[in-house]
């Protein structure tokens, strides 16, 4: 299977395929030499790629900017030249998803990818958010490891792991200061370093959170902003996740009944798919899974909230969603093989700084959090409960950051906003975005059925570079979106996911 182009899967992002001096040099360094002296010296990127022409750098803060006192961060800094002789002296700042994927992973899509149309004409800047990527990383497992078959299927956030990850991690971080405030007080450091004045956010799923605290913390060095999988700052992650992922699993029933190939592959989806979650209201289901190791089969149990977990990942996109009513039938019928390999090819955990993202959502999301709101965001859902609760739990485990009341209040700007919200999105829902587009009266949201969590459409690129070059959410013709559809459902194992080698 070929993974999914999704902000918190990172799939088709990672790896910054960057090196060799551009034809044109860092515009970064050589534009601000006639303005501002740039404080942040930027060399050719190790690994060689000439055509992309990237440079690295790092640059220190303080791990405590308050105090300005005690251990610094060195944060991770690629800058993609733009391919024009005289690019606008405003660049594009790349803010990724997660929390604790690297902005710089995604470096690489400025060659034949969604950023590539936005280099013609601008530097791309990508700066790993503190305690990501290069950038004091605070990577640990949580039971994300694929290759331990029970903890990889068990509970979520199993409380040893998270302790040891604590105490591990705390050993060189104050995991307190790894909050999304201070990150982007950090970012907005590096754009002066770097000897920018104003600049244009791009963003993806939490990475739209960030953008928009860096917005409400520096307004003046803002000139665009494009969103796509829209959060904002009062959406509690997780609690979201339950009524999206049934919103885009009741898409998925009603679609595939709908198409002719997958209505008569699967005429009883919905009825085989109660039947599964009936079997795991009983308990955990023991499942014959493969040891990617020995390659042998063995019994496995997998807990009702990780398959359920597993299951929403999997909407995430329409790219991997194809295979959600294969994998409901097949589990019906007891094979969880295909589920399995849809889990391990969209190990959301491996991929991001799991120190960082838990600071993060304990400080900024799970703190308020209320029993009503969990009773009602849940209600109904197949994905009830467990997940937002077995995170509030695990949070007793992490240090807090300090996070002010009014934090989750609305970001209030007059910078052009535009926002990509997926209909078929299981973990922004298009109403998240419409909460955030209230407050933004230069704001628009463009809102796409048959889309999800996801940037790998050209139309969606094509909007993203006549936005940016117009800064001017109003004037975008978006009429592309209309011809947007699901990829064709997978009916067979012949095209069904398969394991990682």
């Amino acid at each position: 299977m070929k993974p999914a182009v999704a902000f918190l899967v990172c799939a088709a992002f990672c790896g910054c395929a960057a090196a060799g001096q551009g034809p044109q040099g860092p515009h970064g360094q050589r534009r601000a030499a006639g303005q501002v002296r740039p404080r942040l010296s930027l060399q050719p990127c190790p690994g060689a790629d000439g055509e992309l022409g990237a440079q690295c750098g790092t640059y220190e803060v303080y791990e405590d900017r308050a105090a300005k006192t005690g251990r610094k961060i060195s944060l991770n800094v690629v800058v993609v030249p733009a391919l024009s002789a005289t690019p606008p002296a405003d660049p594009v700042f790349w803010l990724h998803g997660g929390p604790g994927a690297a902005a710089t992973q995604v470096a690489a899509a400025a060659k034949n990818d969604f950023l590539a149309g936005l280099r013609k004409q601008r530097d791309l800047v990508f700066v790993d958010q503190r305690g990501t990527g290069s950038s004091n990383p605070l990577m640990c497992d949580i039971g994300d490891d694929s290759a331990d078959l029970p903890g990889f299927f068990g509970d979520l956030f199993p409380p040893a792991k998270l302790r040891e990850c604590r105490a591990r991690l705390e050993r060189t971080a104050n995991l307190a200061l790894y909050t999304t405030p201070i990150a982007m007080d950090d970012l907005d450091e590096v754009r002066d370093a770097l000897g920018y004045g104003k600049i244009n956010l791009v963003a993806g799923s939490y990475g739209t959170v960030a953008a928009q605290v860096y917005m409400r913390q520096h307004p003046e060095s803002v000139r665009a902003v494009f969103l796509l999988g829209v959060a904002n700052t009062g959406i509690k992650q997780p609690l979201p996740f339950a009524a999206g992922a049934q919103h885009a699993i009741d898409r998925l029933f009603e679609d595939c009944a709908a198409d002719k190939a997958c209505g008569a592959a699967f005429p009883n989806l919905r009825v085989e798919f109660a039947e599964v979650m009936a079997r795991f209201a009983k308990g955990s289901v023991t499942a014959e899974l493969i040891n990617l190791a020995t390659k042998q089969k063995q019994p496995v149990s997998i807990t009702r909230g990780n398959f359920v977990e597993r299951l929403r990942l999997g909407l995430y996109t329409t790219a991997t969603a194809r295979f959600v009513p294969f994998i409901i039938h097949q589990a019906y019928q007891n094979d969880y093989l295909p589920f399995q390999a849809l889990a391990m090819r969209s190990n959301v955990g491996a991929l991001v700084a799991r120190g960082m993202y838990m600071t993060v959502t304990c400080s900024e999301s799970v703190p308020f959090i209320t029993e009503q709101d969990i009773a009602r965001e849940t209600k109904g859902t197949f994905v009830g409960d467990y997940r937002v609760r077995s995170h509030i739990e695990a949070c007793k485990e992490w240090p807090r950051g300090q996070i002010p009341p009014s934090y989750i209040e609305p970001v209030k700007s007059d910078a052009p906003v535009l926002m990509i919200s997926g209909d078929l999105d299981a973990s922004t829902p298009v109403w998240v975005g419409e909460s955030a587009l209230k407050y933004l009266p230069n704001g628009r949201q463009v809102k796409i059925r048959y889309y999800g969590h996801q940037a790998d459409d050209r139309c969606i690129w094509k909007i993203l570079d006549d936005f940016i070059d117009k800064a001017n959410a109003a004037a975008i013709d978006v009429s592309c979106t209309e011809r947007i559809r699901r990829p064709p459902f997978v009916t067979s194992q012949r095209d069904s996911p398969s394991l990682p080698e």
